[in-house]
């Protein structure tokens, strides 16, 4: 089947969120790259959410060319009064080869989240990121007035909010501290309403693309199906919304993450 217009002609693309370290994806790795580069996709970001992710995550970026890891400790994965393992993630960071720490943050949608921890362990992660001068990967839910308070009492922290899905007024929060929005499937879906007013608002520089695969999905694709192939096609969303070419948002967002991560363009 031949590729659609969109995904033949657009510049190099990157996905700055694919957890590659999981099924199906993992399963199928040497697939998955091979078909994301023939859709023009030809850097990942993979954030690991625990040290054993963390640390697959970091094979990877080792052993496949275009692919760049993350370190982190997801807020969905704290158990209840376990401790937070500083000594190992710090360990992973000190090697030097992680491009980001993440994914991080806050998630109050769960039934059993301990706020206080969750704020403990994302502010310690945060002292990671300004020790090693890396970015952060910020997930999310339920939390962004939080999660704001939280970044205000951080300045200078780069980061990115993956998967954004909120409106207008909260983006501009959170660009305000500097930080950039990632766009994936939201913006694919017609009743994704908040997303899709918030994507032409955001600044040209601010602004990169993911997939979150298989996490989720589009409108499209359902989320297990999803993978960095697809990325031309939120692409093309973002870019009808906010009456661009395709091929800009490709060139301008690629721009973006590779300036967040502080990744040389031709490398």
């Amino acid at each position: 089947m031949p590729l659609p217009r969109h995904a033949r002609d657009m510049p190099a693309l990157f996905d700055t969120h694919c957890h590659l370290t999981d099924e199906p994806l993992a399963g199928r790795l040497e697939d998955v790259l091979t078909t994301a580069r023939k859709h023009g996709v030809h850097r990942i970001m993979v954030p690991g959410y625990d040290p054993e992710s963390s640390r697959r995550a970091l094979a990877l970026a080792a052993r496949h060319e275009g692919i760049c890891a993350a370190v982190g400790l997801h807020p969905g994965r704290l158990e209840p009064g376990a401790a937070f393992p500083a000594s190992g993630l710090r360990t992973l960071l000190a090697a030097g080869s992680a491009r980001a720490v993440g994914e991080i943050g806050l998630d109050y949608a769960g039934p059993d989240h301990d706020q206080r921890h969750q704020r403990e362990v994302l502010e310690h992660q945060l002292d990671f990121a300004r020790e090693f001068d890396l970015p952060v990967i910020l997930h999310c839910r339920k939390a962004f007035q939080p999660l704001l308070d939280i970044l205000r009492q951080h300045p200078g922290i780069r980061f990115v909010l993956h998967a954004f899905g909120g409106g207008p007024e909260m983006a501009a929060a959170f660009l305000d501290l500097g930080g950039y929005i990632a766009f994936g499937g939201g913006v694919t879906r017609p009743n994704a309403r908040r997303v899709r007013r918030t994507a032409p608002m955001v600044p040209a520089d601010r602004m990169v693309l993911e997939t979150d695969a298989p996490y989720i999905g589009s409108h499209t694709v359902p989320k297990p199906l999803l993978e960095p192939r697809h990325l031309p096609d939120i692409a093309a969303a973002l870019a009808a919304l906010r009456g661009m070419e395709p091929e800009e948002i490709a060139a301008v967002t690629t721009t973006n993450a590779n300036r967040l991560f502080r990744i040389a363009a031709n490398s």
